[in-house]
């Protein structure tokens, strides 16, 4: 089939929908689809130089997901459209057949004009559902919208919230994401750190906001001893989290990393990694990732990974937004190496098994032959 993906983001960064969108192209091509992209997503446009993926750079301003932008949208969506028609009749005159859709942009301007040209319309659901979107201006023309196309979010949990804004359930599919496992399996030349040894160490990978609950990660750990907690993101939040650091005392056991080269690594050398999300996470990438290592991961019940595990068996559930509750999970396996050493090869297993890029592929070329 011949596949155009498209996003034109509010902003961009080296993240999972960044990450999930280039492993989908990657795969698809290797299974003999003709994939492109159009957008704006600067890591996505480099990626796809990197792997000889077709890409066409268009800017036509960034989607209604801001006071600013919302109103910049309603008089300027008549010029943003013809950009995107413009755009997009170069890939139709090669017999598109399939549009995968990122963004909000193009899912309320260009859906129409797909649909009348006879291509079969995915879209693709990375982000949180929100404020954003809950109290969205558009939020009707895009439910309306939705009834002619496919909505993939990205898990069960955000399949839920997207019914729950009035998507018909049988055109909303939950396809987790996938991880290329080779990448987080024996991944350098270097013996991974001896681990269950003092102290323990403790990681998380996400961006440094609320959303995100990193404060609350802190919290938890400041009354267990001999626990260091590493931090690796980026983000609004970065000063605030360094003050609660040097509140707290804590400027010893816990540091903040904007950016590794090997995430593989990190996450060898930690006996617990933990996604502490206090708001909708869709999948929660960077705990699949860490699961594929065989480093036992807690999330919260926010991140949609966890519809896919067992708590105490391939992982711990906590509630979100709660110090005390994932305070007593990491006390838990701080205390019991024996334990962190099961949830973590289980973890592994369900990995390696559930949340492969294959396996993922596999479940979008099945949606490929839906009838929208």
């Amino acid at each position: 089939m011949k596949i155009l993906f498209t996003r034109f983001p509010f902003e961009s960064a080296h993240g999972g929908a960044e990450a999930q969108t280039i492993s989908l192209m990657k795969e698809l091509q290797k299974r003999g689809h003709k994939v492109a992209f159009m957008g704006s997503c600067p890591t996505i446009l480099v990626m796809c130089d990197q792997f000889n993926i077709l890409s066409l750079e268009l800017d036509i301003g960034k989607p209604p997901v801001s006071k600013w932008q919302t109103l910049r949208f309603l008089f300027k969506q008549k010029a943003m459209k013809k950009q995107l028609a413009n755009g997009f009749q170069k890939f139709y005159e090669h017999g598109l057949e399939v549009l995968y859709m990122i963004s909000l942009t193009e899912k309320l301007l260009l859906t129409p004009i797909d649909k009348k040209a006879g291509i079969k319309v995915i879209w693709i659901e990375h982000d949180s559902v929100g404020r954003w979107l809950r109290w969205n201006p558009f939020l009707s023309r895009l439910r309306k919208l939705s009834k002619e196309v496919i909505t993939v979010p990205v898990s069960k949990l955000s399949k839920q919230k997207y019914v729950e804004l009035g998507w018909e359930p049988d055109s909303v599919v939950a396809i987790p994401n996938g991880i290329e496992v080779q990448r987080f399996t024996h991944s350098s030349n270097q013996e991974p750190r001896t681990k269950n040894q003092e102290p323990t160490k403790i990681g998380a990978v996400a961006r440094l906001n609320y959303e995100k609950g990193l404060d609350i990660l802190i919290g938890s750990i400041a009354d267990i001893p001999n626990v260091e907690l590493a931090i690796v993101g980026v983000g609004s939040q970065e000063t605030a989290l360094q003050q609660l650091i040097a509140q707290n005392d804590l400027a010893s056991r816990v540091q903040i990393t904007n950016r590794l080269g090997s995430l593989a690594e990190f996450y060898e050398g930690l006996d617990i990694f933990v996604l502490p999300s206090r708001t909708h996470d869709p999948f929660g990438l960077v705990a699949a990732e860490a699961m594929c290592t065989g480093t036992p991961v807690i999330v919260t019940d926010a991140c949609g990974i966890a519809e896919e595990l067992e708590s105490g068996k391939d992982a711990l559930i906590v509630e979100a937004g709660s110090v005390q509750m994932l305070q007593k999970a990491i006390q838990a396996l701080v205390e019991n190496p024996k334990k962190r050493e099961e949830i973590g090869k289980a973890g592994k297993k369900t990995a390696t098994q559930e949340f492969t890029v294959e396996r993922m592929v596999d479940k979008y070329e099945k949606v490929l032959s839906k009838s929208r």
